[in-house]
């Protein structure tokens, strides 16, 4: 006679558990503020209220920067010591649209090796919750070894924590990729350069790298002043090299120098502006001039480009590549499109890459401008699935996974000198009598070729001798490429 109520008794238990198992699940994917009440106002209304009274003091100092912000250094102490300096950079964020922004902080607590991601969830302040892009996070741990999940490097860490409030006052929506650095060697540099080098070619407008960075330490005022501006210094002349050499001297200090380095290398492959925005220090707020912290704010930028293709142009030609695949493999048919889009119309040159289960399938481009953009879309997609003699053309069985990537490229420009070439940033062209190849700037990237290797591929790529590129007579043409894929 208990049988039917021991049932229900066990039905009640397992709802009560999978209940609190959901509960924990929930808690455990929402990373909760923890310097909310020391570092900046637990309150919401107090918070909000501190941050727009920075940000209307930083706007009226100072005039909004011309063109793209794709990085920035800024300050991560407690507000009331640098919130006014992290605001002259957060202002020129203002009204911006990003779709994902990544943190790159330096552990502060927790010795480790490489790079930890926090790989999913929420990031919650007093002013709401903030997604993590977890597309982009997967895809980062599933290419780059060096970079993985590692949550004891996120528990206590303040220097991404704190940048988030400010993001949520000046961006309208974004999700976040938060980074921290343990000790890294070279390839961890190259690496982390070369994976959000990626997420530039993907989205040359949707990303932000925010530098999260103090700078010297309880030094005295003067002492102070003089380090930081020889590490602002280096920073803005992209100096890599000599501000690796101050830090180790001790003649300057970065308590993330790690990612302020990664910022760097970025911006010198993409041949950035760099631009010191704001520098203070401890002691201008509390006047204790014996024992000062230093706080500076940097932006990072490129010129506005009118020939860049927006999200919507770039949708389209991708929709023309697609179609045009399959209505060419499945039936033999060329789809024929209506465009009105000027930026379309033009002639550019260009190349449409197609890879199965992550396999170069074909690649087949026009160097120079022939045809009108969508038109060499739909051109090239049709060589690259059919005429690429390295390849059987593609099977209508292997429609479904093909990947579709491709490459707009700019006019072509003869160096005479190879220092011009930035590996990342520039695609080769090489050519020598009858001969020539062409390698486009992501397979350096992907290879992590330098510059000198970067060219004895090309030479390979034309069917000449691998040092061909340092003979007389030899044709080297750099050009970049707006990159994007399904």
């Amino acid at each position: 006679m208990y049988k039917p109520v021991r049932i229900v008794l066990c039905l009640i238990l397992m709802l009560v558990l999978s209940s609190l198992s959901h509960a924990q699940e929930t808690q455990l994917k929402i990373r909760k503020p923890v310097f909310a009440g020391s570092f900046y106002p637990a309150d919401r209304n107090t918070l909000d209220r501190m941050i727009d009274t920075y940000l209307k003091e930083a706007e009226s100092k100072s005039e909004k920067l011309p063109g793209h912000i794709f990085g920035i250094i800024a300050p991560h102490a407690g507000y009331e010591y640098s919130g006014r300096v992290a605001s002259s950079v957060y202002s020129q964020l203002k009204g911006k649209e990003y779709k994902t922004v990544v943190l790159l902080g330096s552990s502060h607590y927790i010795p480790f090796m490489g790079i930890a991601i926090y790989p999913s969830g929420l990031w919650e302040t007093p002013l709401g919750k903030v997604q993590i892009d977890q597309d982009i996070a997967r895809a980062l741990t599933e290419k780059y070894k060096s970079i993985k999940p590692f949550s004891p490097a996120f528990e206590r860490e303040h220097s991404l924590e704190v940048q988030l409030p400010f993001l949520q006052k000046t961006l309208k929506s974004f999700k976040i990729v938060p980074l921290v650095m343990g000790n890294l060697d070279e390839n961890d540099y190259k690496t982390l350069v070369n994976a959000l080098l990626a997420l530039f070619r993907q989205n040359p407008k949707g990303v932000l790298i925010v530098a999260s960075s103090d700078m010297s330490h309880f030094h005295s005022y003067n002492k102070a002043y003089q380090m930081d501006n020889l590490a602002l210094k280096d920073i803005e002349e992209l100096n890599i090299e000599k501000l690796a050499v101050d830090l180790n001297k001790g003649q300057c200090e970065l308590c993330g120098s790690q990612g302020v380095i990664v910022l760097m290398m970025i911006a010198k492959k993409l041949g950035a502006e760099v631009k010191v925005l704001n520098y203070a220090n401890s002691g201008d707020v509390t006047m204790d001039k014996n024992r000062v912290v230093g706080y500076g704010t940097v932006a990072f930028s490129y010129p506005d480009n009118d020939h860049a293709l927006n999200k919507k142009e770039q949708n389209i030609l991708l929709t023309i590549a697609r179609k045009t695949l399959e209505e060419y493999i499945s039936k033999g048919d060329i789809p024929q499109f209506e465009i009105k889009d000027k930026k379309l119309l033009k002639k550019r040159g260009a190349f449409v890459t197609l890879t199965k289960n992550g396999e170069l399938r074909g690649c087949v481009g026009y160097i120079t401008p022939i045809a009108p953009l969508y038109k060499a879309v739909s051109d090239m997609t049709i060589a690259a699935s059919t005429r690429d003699m390295r390849f059987p053309p593609v099977s209508g069985e292997e429609l479904k996974n093909i990947h579709i990537e491709i490459s707009v490229l700019s006019p072509l420009k003869l160096v005479n000198n190879v220092n011009e070439i930035e590996v990342g940033k520039h695609g080769l062209y090489i050519s020598r009598g009858d001969y020539s190849g062409l390698l486009l700037p992501q397979v350096a990237t992907s290879y992590m070729w330098n510059r000198e290797k970067f060219l004895r591929q090309t030479c390979l790529k034309a069917g000449l001798s691998p040092n061909t590129w340092e003979e007389k007579g030899t044709n080297i043409y750099i050009f970049s490429a707006q990159i994007f894929s399904e």
